[in-house]
This record gives C-alpha cells, sequence and structure tokens, in this order.
C-alpha cells in the first residue's frame, strides 16, 4: 500500500533492493570450486544418448548438441541460475556453451575433445543444470 503523500513509483523505489557484485568476485567465487581432476570422457552412441534424453525433460539434440532452452520471469532471475549452472560446471570439471538473451538461456552441450561428440559427461552436466532448474524457483512447466 502506498504511504500518503508517495506515488506509486516512489513505493517502487523504497522496495527495491541494488546489489553491487563486483566480476572479480565472482571469478573468485568459481575458481575456489574448480576440480583439477581430468574427466574422462566416453562418447555416446545414439541409442545411449536417446536413453539419457528420456530423463531429461525438455532436452533435445540440436546441431549434434545436446541442446536445451530455458525461459525465466527476468534476467537477474536468469543471471541467478546462469552463476549456479557455472558453478556447478566447475564442480564436474566440465563446461556448456551458454547464450542469453533478457529472458532465455539456452545451453549446449558436446566434448570437443571427442569431436564435439555427446559424451557421458554432457549428460551428467546437463543432469545436474535440469535438477538445478527443478529444485529452484525457475520451474514452470513450460520449460
Amino acid at each position: 500500500m502506498v504511504a500518503m503523500g508517495q506515488t506509486q513509483e516512489t513505493q517502487l523505489k523504497i522496495n527495491t533492493t541494488l546489489v553491487s557484485i563486483n566480476g572479480s568476485d565472482i571469478r573468485d567465487a568459481l575458481t575456489s570450486v574448480h576440480n583439477n581432476t581430468i574427466p574422462h570422457y566416453l562418447k555416446l552412441s545414439e541409442n545411449e544418448i536417446n536413453e539419457a534424453l528420456k530423463h531429461l525433460p525438455g532436452w533435445t539434440i540440436f546441431d549434434g548438441k545436446l541442446h536445451k532452452t530455458f525461459t525465466f520471469v527476468d534476467f537477474s532471475t536468469l543471471f541467478e541460475f546462469m552463476y549456479q549452472v557455472a558453478d556447478s560446471s566447475q564442480k564436474l570439471n566440465h563446461h556448456p556453451n551458454m547464450t542469453s538473451t533478457w529472458n532465455t538461456l539456452t545451453i549446449d552441450y558436446d566434448t570437443w575433445s571427442l569431436g564435439h561428440a555427446i559424451s557421458n559427461l554432457d549428460v551428467k552436466a546437463a543432469s545436474a543444470v535440469e535438477n538445478l532448474y527443478q529444485e529452484g524457483i525457475y520451474a514452470d512447466g513450460d520449460n
């Protein structure tokens, strides 16, 4: 409710919290969880990929990559999720290609060291991302 003498614009400014994050803080946080192990990649067959897709709702194969686009209510929510994906990727030592717009994030996985094939770690990482999405405040049933 707007207090007497306040416009709605003033009330919105009062309810807004600004958070300033330094880019080096994000880099330092991600560096601190980096996994120094070398992953063991196994190229998956078409049948293995199709079986994995049964457990990855909304994920498809697009341009030879494990692929999904997620939609969010706004950029801040998208960025929060993107940070969680980065954190999870550091722990797995396996990183996606991510492309974002204002409220959509597209994630693609393939393993460049196997000639851009889909590997066991692509499926494991996609599963971790899917779990983050489903367990977070992000899922709305449309993704």
